[in-house]
């Protein structure tokens, strides 16, 4: 069948009315209407939604941040050196990666219209989106800035991050920034929410 358009400036999915005919009514002729294709591309839709949830949990920068101000840097991204949650500055006790799960975790609210000319249209009214991740993911000591973002794009001061096990006056207990520059290094960026969420743009329209 023709492969579905995925909007740019909305999410929205349109679809084809007769390239989706066989897939709803399993070769039968008759009427589709916007129910039958909804109850057809919903499961599939969740289904990406929850590979989702899946993948975030299982990236290694995730598990780092949710093991606490004692992990190693397991995901590499400060060259073996301490680990996130010390460096980014986050308050013991802290779990950074509850509001980003709050937002992939809520069900997918998905609205089929007509189009007209035998298409339809379809809407993920609270598609998960990086900016939406961004906004609620602040790094404590940085107003403005995300973590998230950061892990992608970067954040300054690792060649001042000072990290102990224990004994540091500090919000993580184990890092600290210091005034002095203590070596040469750069946090290591790559790709984290953006492309998850990007994978998860692209397994939605796998019907």
């Amino acid at each position: 069948m023709s492969k579905a358009f995925l909007s740019a400036t909305k999410f929205q999915v349109t679809i084809d009315k007769a390239a989706l005919l066989n897939e709803v009514t399993a070769g039968r002729n008759g009427k589709v209407t916007g129910v039958q294709i909804r109850k057809y591309v919903y499961p599939i839709m969740e289904e990406a939604r929850k590979d989702l949830v899946r993948d975030f949990h299982s990236h290694s920068i995730t598990q780092e941040i949710k093991s606490g101000s004692s992990a190693s840097n397991t995901s590499g991204t400060l060259g073996g050196y301490g680990n996130l949650f010390s460096f980014i500055g986050f308050n013991q006790g802290d779990n950074p990666t509850i509001p980003i799960e709050n937002i992939l975790n809520e069900r997918l609210n998905v609205k089929v219209r007509a189009a007209g000319s035998g298409r339809f249209k379809i809407t993920i009214i609270n598609a998960p989106s990086a900016q939406a991740i961004f906004n609620v993911t602040p790094i404590p000591w940085a107003s403005g800035s995300s973590w998230a973002e950061g892990m992608e794009k970067g954040i300054s001061n690792l060649g001042s991050f000072l990290y102990r096990d224990s004994g540091i006056q500090s919000r993580s207990g184990t890092g600290i920034q210091v005034k002095n520059k203590l070596r040469a290094s750069n946090l290591r960026t790559g790709s984290y929410i953006s492309g998850l969420i990007n994978k998860f743009l692209r397994n939605v329209t796998k019907f």
